[in-house]
């Protein structure tokens, strides 16, 4: 993961960068092997078909389907994320604005939306890999990070943690411009430790 450059670019095996272990999104457990299965609660991707059995739609960057959001809030998330998106041209934000029953468990869900939804025209399933989804269910006030599986690696889970709490004062305030806003420059700062770390990496390599 690096920060946009002009510089040439040379390749490094992935090895040298992964460190953190998958996520499983039910039981939210870890493990360091990617399996059909949560290895501690068996949870699959077919659990999410049958639990959530919707039309995908197209991943769009921000998806406001709670209606709470208005077009300055999210005229300003979107240009937000692109700067995030122009620091660090392999990742990509999406934020999406649900209203869910108590039974759902957000992880599941984005692990659904990462999973199902329709690429947009031109994207590819290594963008996809290195997204990052934030689902915002507004009638509990909660949210969810999901990461496709490329930048999960780079993604360790205090920092993240931290950051979806900072952010919940604004969510149960109904402040939805301020705590996205709040969230992308989070984003910005946790991925920038990221960098540095890799930089360090390649130089002692």
């Amino acid at each position: 993961m690096s920060e946009g450059t002009k510089q040439k670019t040379k390749r490094y095996p992935a090895r040298i960068f992964c460190r953190a272990t998958i996520v499983c999104p039910s039981c939210l457990k870890r493990f360091k092997e990617r399996a059909e299965q949560c290895p501690h609660c068996g949870f699959d991707a077919h659990s999410t078909v049958r639990q959530f059995n919707y039309t995908p739609p197209v991943l769009e960057c921000l998806m406001d389907h709670a209606g709470v959001t208005d077009d300055q809030t999210r005229s300003a998330v979107i240009a937000a994320s692109d700067r995030v998106s122009a620091m660090f041209p392999q990742v990509k934000l999406y934020f999406c604005m649900v209203r869910l029953g108590e039974e759902v468990k957000l992880p599941e869900f984005g692990f659904w939306m990462m999973n199902a939804c329709i690429l947009q025209e031109g994207q590819t399933e290594i963008d996809r890999a290195w997204s990052i989804l934030l689902i915002v269910d507004v009638e509990r006030g909660i949210a969810s990070v999901t990461p496709g599986y490329a930048i999960e690696a780079f993604m360790e889970d205090s920092g993240w943690e931290k950051l979806l709490t900072d952010i919940s004062p604004q969510l149960n305030n109904e402040d939805y411009r301020e705590a996205l806003l709040g969230y992308v420059q989070g984003v910005e700062s946790l991925l920038s430790k990221e960098s540095q770390k890799v930089r360090n990496i390649i130089k002692i390599k």
